[in-house]
Parts: C-alpha cells; sequence; structure tokens
C-alpha cells in the first residue's frame, strides 16, 4: 500500500490536502447565499463567470503560498488566522477587483510578522466586509487629514480635507467605512469640528491590499 503523501506548507496553511480542488468546490456549492437557496442560479452564466474567477485566483494564491515555503514555516499564530480568512473571504465575493485584493493581501500576509492577535481578528473582518470601491477610496484618498461630509460648503483649499456630498456616490462609500470602523469622528477641537478622519487601522488595511513590492 502506498503511503500517504505528506501535506506541503501551503496546503497546512488552509488545512486541506488539496486546497485547490476543496476551496473551488466549496466555492461552487456556496459562492453565493442565493445559490445554495436556489440551485437553479448556479446553472447561470454569471454563476459560472465567478467559480472560473474563483479558480484562477485560488491557484493564484497557491502558488503565492507555495513559493514562499520558509516564511510559511515561521507563521505566527496572527498571520495564519489572517492568511486562512482571507482565503475564505474569496467565498463572500463575486468581485474580480476585490479577488485582486485579496491575492495581494495574501502574500502581503507573509510578511506580517509583527500583527498583534485584536489587529488579525479585526482586519480579517475587515477584508471579508470591505468592498472593492471602499478599498480603492481609502487607498486613493488616505493622503487627505480630515474629511467633510456635508452638503455645506467646506472654506478649506483642498490640500487637506476631502470634500464630500452625503447624497453621492463617494458619500454612501464613506457611510460604509465609517460602519467598518475605518472612518471615525475627529477629535472636537475648533478646526476639526464636525469632520471625520481616517482610523489608524486604514494605514495598516493599505499596506495589506496594495500590490507587493517588487
Amino acid at each position: 500500500m502506498s503511503a500517504i503523501k505528506p501535506t506541503s506548507a501551503a496546503e497546512r496553511v488552509s488545512g486541506s490536502l488539496a486546497i485547490e480542488a476543496v476551496l473551488t468546490a466549496v466555492a461552487a456549492a456556496a459562492g453565493t447565499p442565493l445559490a445554495a437557496l436556489l440551485p437553479v442560479l448556479s446553472k447561470s452564466l454569471a454563476a459560472k463567470r465567478h467559480k472560473l474567477r474563483v479558480e484562477a485566483t485560488l491557484r493564484d494564491m497557491n502558488d503565492v503560498l507555495a513559493s514562499h515555503e520558509a516564511q510559511l514555516r515561521s507563521l505566527t499564530d496572527q498571520q495564519y488566522k489572517f492568511i486562512n480568512e482571507t482565503v475564505l473571504a474569496m467565498l463572500h465575493t463575486t468581485c474580480e477587483e476585490k479577488m485582486v485584493l485579496l491575492r495581494n493581501a495574501v502574500q502581503n500576509g507573509l510578511a506580517a510578522v509583527e500583527l498583534p492577535s485584536q489587529e488579525a481578528v479585526f482586519l480579517s473582518r475587515i477584508i471579508r466586509d470591505i468592498s472593492y470601491e471602499e478599498a480603492n477610496f481609502l487607498i486613493q484618498n488616505f493622503n487627505y487629514k480630515r474629511i467633510w461630509l456635508n452638503e455645506t460648503a467646506h472654506d478649506d483649499d483642498g490640500r487637506n480635507t476631502l470634500v464630500i456630498k452625503p447624497n453621492t456616490t463617494e458619500g454612501h462609500v464613506v457611510l460604509g467605512l465609517i460602519m467598518l470602523g475605518l472612518i471615525t469622528t475627529a477629535e472636537p477641537t475648533f478646526d476639526d469640528s464636525g469632520h471625520l478622519k481616517f482610523s489608524p487601522f486604514v494605514a495598516k488595511l493599505i499596506a495589506l491590499l496594495e500590490a507587493p513590492r517588487a
């Protein structure tokens, strides 16, 4: 009888003897809540496109993990949690652009050796729930010191304050980021009264989502 093939470090990270086959099967079976309730939905062209995107991104993630065996062997518990949660977040999105960000997060997570336990929990939750539009808003606008979400005009010169009307697409994105805890109320000083600001977690989140440096 042939011996059982030892699991690779990449496979151990995802807790599976066949990471691609298992995760792809899960994605196909439960890619969306509606697909689980209405099996006929899985026959749609959209479901097939989603399955192909998930399969391709999971292969990319697996290749990234397999090419970093040394880092995998020294993963902290916090890194292990974050990377696992990021891989599983793939099953909760149909957005191809977000899949790219998740792939980046897996690779960047391998280098996040000083990730505290509570931050790993918080960032894992954010990675799962944040939309591509929300993540892209953070990446594009993090250079601003504060945000003015109001219908009234603002007297700032525009270099430090991002001015956004509430009833706009960007306004809705800001509201979503407030719900995620990534945008908060600014300090109650005279200059910052009525303004919003980016949470300290945003810088760490952006570092995880951006394309890894060569």
